[in-house]
């Protein structure tokens, strides 16, 4: 098989050069994303609706950058915010699907620091894995909540694994978990970060916050959308606001930004008119959330530590894989030898040094793969089938350096877009940064070359072990094992893997395999959980090494299929489609979310296990 799965960081050990600083010496880092919030949902950046206050006074103290990208989906920025790398080596290639968790072998910022003597936390979005061994609390941070996605009112979730409701606005809840910890009395530095779900849709916000939008005559839908942004703002002063009473100001660095571009649809309200839309983008950059252009990567990107760096803008371009080598540059740490670091640092640049050649070059990429093989979408899994069928020429890819800009088949939305020429487009960001004249006829040799660089890193990732790895689940670690039915390693026939269910399986031959990691080898009751009723007649079969069972589908949300044996070690289980003995013709499996594997003997029930989405 292809792909071989690296599970060295079930014992995460890795190599980290400290400086001879004391711990109590290093300043302390607060960490803060904004969801979906676009480079122009600021006041600061004339927005005519929403007002960032707090946002804005943090700006005018920091270093901003103004040419700063990040990735087109929220996943992928977070995988490369994380770790200083190329995301598609963490294993993040898209969206949820199973193609949003960072493989195990990967060290990130938190595990850097802790490493280093500080106190980490993270609260709010996580979205870089959601099983087992996956989760922020497995990933270095001492404390972590992770906020349900995407329930903005009345937030509920998992602090350290354990399931927690609050009566209370998600971006007020996570504010409150980051203020507590900060206030500590530990003399310890503290890693603190501050992951907003706003403005994600569902568009919604409180009233204090849509009432004044409301009056001046926006849809209830938009003022809902910037009532986030200024509910956030407001958050975003408590924090500042306590590191003030705190005396902590001046020794810690604050860093905010967004993890992609805005978008324009919300499943509560719809879609933004043309003029809503021409209206919340006053810079005119083109594109949107999930692509290339500059609108979907385009992020703010301020970083505040006015007691040792002035405030200034900085016109260098920079990219959201530099923060890590950045913080280790200025902390004197090296990162992980195991997965060596991408990014480049701009400490220079915070320094007031932004003369010189600028080195970067980034890989852009939007979050939809292109495979030829059957049934593949931008959730499928990209196994040794999907790898065969992916062709250069298909892809949504780009480079970017600071000079110049090269993008393959980019989303054209409007008549407006410049026209790919044999499906590129090359734009002088120095000159032309919202990207209007297509130059690539015009520079051919520029133009050769990155298209040459940009085949060579699509090749080098395509065959490059750490690229596109599936999850891999872990059984017997605890009382209840999970295993995400719409994460599998590949499938066949008809199946096809969703957001956050398996879908179409439903004739003979359909098929769907997992990996996993069998701790604790013995017999498990194999549960089903569904939240649709069309598999009802479907007969399938479930095998791993040499144990089967075989059942048939009925309508409830929860079923029981059977029992297997489960070896110790790495395993493959898969399901798959035997027969269809429903009248209905187009039964299928259309709802498939989670197996849970319980020992035999246990008398746990799977539907009182919490278990975040």
């Amino acid at each position: 098989m292809f792909i071989k799965f690296c599970l060295a960081s079930m014992t995460l050990v890795f190599s980290v050069v400290i400086s001879p600083l004391d711990a109590s010496e290093r300043p302390n880092i607060l960490l803060i994303t904004a969801d979906d919030m676009g480079f122009d949902d600021l006041s600061l950046h004339s927005h005519p609706f929403i007002k960032t206050p707090n946002i804005d006074e943090l700006a005018s103290n920091a270093v901003q950058f103004s040419d700063f990208s990040v990735t087109p989906v929220c996943s992928t920025t977070r995988a490369s915010l994380l770790t200083g790398r190329n995301f598609y080596k963490t294993g993040v290639s898209g969206v949820h699907g199973g193609r949003d968790y960072m493989h195990l072998s990967e060290t990130l910022l938190s595990d850097m620091l802790k490493t280093a003597g500080y106190r980490t936390g993270i609260w709010g979005k996580w979205h870089i894995g959601k099983s087992e061994g996956y989760l922020p609390w497995d990933r270095g941070f001492d404390e972590a909540y992770y906020a349900e996605l995407y329930r903005h009112q009345n937030s509920f979730g998992f602090l350290n694994g354990e399931r927690v409701e609050h009566d209370r606005w998600v971006s007020e809840v996570v504010t409150d978990y980051a203020i507590d910890f900060m206030q500590s009395e530990d003399d310890q530095p503290f890693f603190a970060y501050v992951s907003y779900l706003a403005p994600h849709e569902p568009w919604l916000a409180p009233k204090q916050f849509t009432a004044p939008l409301l009056r001046q005559g926006l849809r209830p839908a938009i003022a809902n959308l910037y009532g986030m942004v200024n509910e956030m703002d407001y958050h975003i002063g408590r924090l500042m606001s306590h590191l003030k009473r705190a005396d902590l100001i001046d020794n810690t660095i604050v860093i905010f930004l967004s993890d992609n571009g805005p978008w324009w649809d919300s499943s509560n309200f719809g879609a933004m008119t043309t003029s809503e839309w021409k209206a919340r983008n006053p810079s005119n950059m083109y594109g949107n959330k999930g692509q290339s252009w500059q609108n979907g990567i385009r992020s703010p990107l301020f970083v505040h530590w006015p007691s040792n760096w002035k405030a200034s803008s900085v016109s260098r371009y920079v990219d959201v894989k530099d923060i890590v080598p950045t913080l280790l540059d200025l902390l004197d740490i090296s990162g992980p030898p195991n997965n060596p670091i991408d990014g480049t640092s701009f400490l220079p640049y915070l320094q007031g040094r932004t003369d010189g050649f600028n080195p970067r070059v980034t890989y852009i990429a939007s979050h939809e793969v292109t495979s030829s093989k059957p049934n593949f979408n931008q959730w499928a899994p990209i196994d040794d089938k999907a790898r065969e069928g992916m062709t250069f020429a298909s892809q949504l890819i780009g480079l970017r350096t600071e000079q110049y800009k090269l993008l393959l088949n980019p989303a054209i939305d409007n008549k407006n877009y410049p026209t790919p020429i044999d499906g590129y487009v090359l734009f002088d960001m120095v000159n032309d940064p919202l990207e209007r004249k297509n130059v690539i006829e015009k520079l051919p040799q520029v133009a050769q070359s990155l298209k040459q660089e940009l085949e060579d890193f699509f090749f080098t990732l395509l065959h490059s072990h750490d690229s596109y790895l599936p999850p891999v689940y872990f059984v017997g670690k605890q009382s209840i094992s999970v295993v995400n039915g719409f994460g599998p390693s590949s499938i066949e026939g008809n199946t096809r893997s969703g957001p956050h269910h398996l879908k179409n399986m439903r004739e003979y031959g359909d098929k769907a395999t997992y990996t996993l990691q069998v701790e604790s080898g013995g017999t498990y009751k194999v549960y089903l959980s569904q939240s649709s009723h069309n598999s009802v007649g479907l007969k399938i079969k479930m095998t791993i090494a040499d144990s089967s069972l075989t059942y048939e589908f009925n309508e409830f949300p929860l079923q029981l299929l059977g029992t297997l044996s489960f070896p110790e070690g790495e395993q493959n289980l898969s399901l798959e489609v035997l027969a269809n003995n429903s009248k209905k013709a187009w039964s299928s499996v259309d709802g498939l979310r989670r197996f849970f594997l319980i020992p035999k003997d246990s008398d746990i029930q799977p539907d009182s296990w919490p278990l975040p989405n």
